[in-house]
C-alpha cells in the first residue's frame, strides 16, 4: 500500500516535454491528433488542434491535494515548475512512443524534486515492470482517479467530477477562430475487445464508466458551456470521449431525451461502431448533434463483431444526409492481406467518401492477444528485436514479418500511398466535411422536428463559414477532382446559405497567401510545436480563463519570439549533441517487450527508491542554464 506522507501532499502532473517530431521520432506522435494521424498528407489544409491530455485534467479535479498541471512544457519550463518546490509527487502521462521523453524528464525531476514520488501513467504503462520501474516509484496501469486517491490517502469511491477542459476549435491555414471545443469523457475502456486495441485489454476488456446515465453526459456538456459562456467565450461544440459511445444504447437514448426536453441543437464529435450505429435511425443520431463520428472500417476481412450491423454503405449514406460525416479509421497489414487486397479494401473505402480518413498499421501492442501472438510465432524482426526503438510504436511502422509480404516495409510504402490517394482523389477534408453538412441543411431544413430544424440552420452556418477559405482550396486542390469538388462545394454553399459579404470575399482573395505562409512555416519546421498550459486546482490562484486555452496551438498564442527561440535551441541541441536523445533510447531491458509476454501487468504503489539512484548518474543538460530570455 501507499505511504501516507510526511508533509501534506501537494501534486504535479505533467505530460512529456515537446518538442515532436524530433531526431528520430514519428511524426504521427505529439499532441495533434488530427494533423498527426489523419489529415497529415493534406499540407496547410491539414486540421491543426492541439489535444490537452484530459487524463492529468479528471485527476487534478477528482483529488483533494493542491494540484498543478502541465500541458506540453518545455524542458526549461518543467524545471522552472520544479524549483517552485513543495511537491510530494509528481505524474508523468506517456505512451510507449514517448517512453524516451520520460527517460530524459526523470533525470530532472529527481535533481530537482529529490524527495518527490514519481507516478507513471498512460498507456505507456503497458510495458513490463523491468522497464519502467527504474524511472518511477509507481506506475498506475488502471482508472487513475482512484489510483491517485490510493497514493494519497484520499476516500476512493467518491463520485468523479467532469473538469473544465476545453481545447482551442481547430485550425486551417494557420487562421485561428477564438472559439473552444468543450469536452466530457463519458467512460474509458471497450468491451469490443480487438485483438490489436490497446485501450480495450489495459481496462481488461471491461468498459469503465465516468457518466453512469445519459443526463450525467448532458448536464456535464452544459457546465462546461456555462462556464465558457461566463467567462465570454463561445463553445462552438463538443468531443464525447467513450470507445463506442452508442453501443450503451439506454444511456445514449436518456441523452436523446435530454436533448430533446431542451430543444438544443449540439454540435459534437464522438465514437460510434456500426455496431453500435446500427442500433439508431440516422435521424436520432442528427438530434443527438452529433456532426462526426469516428468510425472503424479496419479491414473488410477482420472480422471484429464491432463491424456487425448495417451494411457499412447504408449506414453512412442514411448519416451524410442528416449532416453526420464519419471520419474512418482503416487498417493494414492483417495477415489475410497482401497488396492486391489492400489496395481492392481502399476502393471500398474510397466508395464510401468518408469525411476524414486514418490509416494505421496491424500493431502489436504489449498486453494484446496480437502481441502474445506474434511473439509466440517469432515474428519480430531480427533488427528491430536486437535494438527494439520505441519511438517508431505509433501505428506507422512494421516490426515484424508479414506472411504475404517479403518486405514489412513495403506496407509502410501502402500506408503513405493511401493517405496521398484518399487526399488526391477526395481532397481537403474541410470541403469534404462541408459537402455532408450541405447534404444535411437540404433534408432538414424546415423539418417538422424543430430540433433537426435547427440543426439544418447551424448546419448552414457553419458550412458558410468555410467561404473566406475556397479561394486556397481551388487554387491549390491536389487534382483535378478535388478542384471540382472544391469548385461544386463553393456554388452548393452559396445556393444554400447565401452569397458571400464584401469582407468574406476579401479573405477568399487573401486566402492562397495564407496557404503559402502556413506551407513555408511546415517546411522550415517554425512554430509548429504547441504551447504550455498550465493550471492549478485547489492552491487558491485563479483558474485559467476559457480563452487561455489557446496558448495550446503555440506560435503567436504562446510567444512568437519564445517559441521560435526554443526550436533553434532545440537544432542547435541536437548538432552539438546528435547522440541525446539515442541515450534515452538505448536499453537492452528494451529487448523484453519483443521477447517476452505477460499480459497486462498490475500496478505498483511503491517501488524501493534505491532502483531509481542510478537515474540520477545519468548524463543531464541543464535547460535552465541555456535557456533564452523571456
Amino acid at each position: 500500500m501507499a505511504q501516507t506522507p510526511a508533509r501534506p501532499a501537494k501534486v504535479l502532473l505533467t505530460s512529456v516535454c515537446r518538442p515532436f517530431g524530433g531526431p528520430g521520432e514519428g511524426d504521427s506522435v505529439g499532441a495533434e491528433l488530427f494533423h498527426a494521424q489523419v489529415t497529415r498528407a493534406q499540407g496547410p489544409f491539414s486540421l491543426r488542434q492541439v489535444i490537452r491530455v484530459w487524463a492529468i485534467d479528471y485527476l487534478a479535479e477528482n483529488v483533494e491535494a493542491p494540484t498543478i498541471t502541465l500541458h506540453y512544457p518545455s524542458k526549461r519550463e518543467l524545471v522552472a515548475e520544479l524549483k517552485k518546490g513543495g511537491y510530494t509527487h509528481i505524474g508523468l502521462n506517456f505512451v510507449v512512443a514517448t517512453f524516451h521523453k520520460v527517460r530524459e524528464m526523470v533525470p530532472l525531476i529527481r535533481r530537482y524534486a529529490p524527495d518527490a514520488r514519481i507516478i507513471l501513467g498512460g498507456y505507456g504503462t503497458v510495458l513490463p515492470d523491468e522497464v519502467l520501474r527504474p524511472w518511477g516509484d509507481a506506475i498506475c496501469r488502471e482508472e487513475g482517479v482512484r489510483f491517485l486517491r490510493r497514493e494519497l490517502g484520499e476516500r476512493e469511491d467518491a463520485p468523479i467530477r467532469h473538469p473544465h477542459a476545453p481545447i482551442p476549435v481547430a485550425q486551417v491555414l494557420a487562421f485561428q477562430r477564438e472559439s473552444v471545443v468543450g469536452h466530457v469523457t463519458a467512460g474509458l475502456g471497450c468491451s469490443n475487445a480487438c485483438d490489436f486495441c490497446c485501450t480495450s485489454h489495459f481496462f481488461d476488456r471491461k468498459y469503465v464508466p465516468f457518466s453512469g446515465t445519459g443526463r450525467d453526459i448532458y448536464d456535464a456538456l452544459c457546465a462546461t458551456r456555462a462556464r465558457a459562456k461566463a467567462e465570454g467565450q463561445d463553445m462552438s461544440s463538443f468531443i464525447v470521449i467513450d470507445e463506442d459511445f452508442f453501443l450503451h444504447r439506454r444511456r445514449a437514448l436518456e441523452f436523446l431525451d435530454c436533448v430533446r426536453e431542451a430543444n438544443d441543437p449540439l454540435s459534437m464529435m464522438g465514437f460510434g461502431s456500426v455496431r453500435g450505429l446500427s442500433q439508431f435511425e440516422a435521424r436520432e443520431v442528427a438530434e443527438m448533434g452529433f456532426d462526426l463520428v469516428w468510425n472503424a472500417f479496419e479491414g473488410v476481412g477482420a472480422g471484429y463483431r464491432k463491424q456487425q450491423g448495417k451494411p457499412i454503405d447504408q449506414l453512412y449514406r442514411e448519416l451524410k444526409s442528416v449532416g453526420t460525416a464519419q471520419l474512418t479509421s482503416m487498417i493494414i497489414g492483417f495477415p489475410y492481406q497482401d497488396e492486391a487486397a489492400i489496395r481492392g479494401e481502399f476502393e471500398q473505402l474510397m466508395a464510401l467518401e468518408p469525411a476524414l480518413t486514418q490509416c494505421l498499421i496491424y500493431f502489436a501492442f504489449p498486453g494484446t492477444p496480437f502481441h502474445e501472438q506474434v511473439i509466440s510465432e517469432g515474428r519480430y524482426r531480427e533488427s528491430f528485436q536486437a535494438q527494439p526503438d520505441l519511438r517508431r510504436w505509433d501505428g506507422f511502422a512494421m516490426h515484424f514479418d508479414h506472411p504475404k509480404f517479403d518486405d514489412p516495409s513495403e506496407i509502410e510504402r501502402l500506408q503513405r500511398w493511401v493517405y496521398a490517394e484518399d487526399y488526391r482523389r477526395l481532397g481537403p477534408s474541410i470541403a469534404r466535411f462541408t459537402e455532408v453538412a450541405l447534404r444535411g441543411v437540404e433534408t432538414l431544413r424546415g423539418d417538422p422536428n424543430p430540433l433537426l430544424a435547427a440543426r439544418a440552420e447551424r448546419l448552414a452556418r457553419d458550412a458558410h463559414g468555410l467561404l473566406p477559405a475556397m479561394g486556397a482550396l481551388i487554387a491549390f486542390a491536389p487534382s483535378r477532382e478535388a478542384r471540382e469538388r472544391a469548385l461544386r462545394v463553393r456554388r452548393e454553399i452559396i445556393r444554400l446559405t447565401g452569397a458571400p459579404t464584401p469582407a468574406e470575399r476579401a479573405m477568399e482573395a487573401a486566402s492562397p497567401a495564407l496557404y503559402l505562409v502556413s506551407q513555408a512555416a511546415r517546411k522550415l519546421r517554425v512554430l509548429q510545436q504547441p504551447g504550455l498550459l498550465r493550471t492549478e486546482s485547489r492552491t487558491g490562484a485563479p483558474a485559467p480563463t476559457t480563452r487561455e486555452v489557446l496558448r495550446l496551438q503555440g506560435g503567436l498564442a504562446s510567444g512568437l519570439l519564445r517559441n521560435l527561440a526554443e526550436d533553434l535551441g532545440e537544432k542547435l541541441a541536437h548538432a552539438l549533441d546528435p547522440a541525446r536523445v539515442l541515450r534515452a533510447v538505448g536499453d537492452p531491458t528494451l529487448r523484453k517487450v519483443t521477447t517476452s509476454a505477460t499480459g497486462m501487468p498490475s500496478s505498483v504503489h511503491s517501488g524501493p527508491r534505491e532502483q531509481t539512484a542510478a537515474v540520477r548518474r545519468l548524463p543531464l543538460v541543464d535547460p535552465v542554464a541555456a535557456a533564452p530570455a523571456e
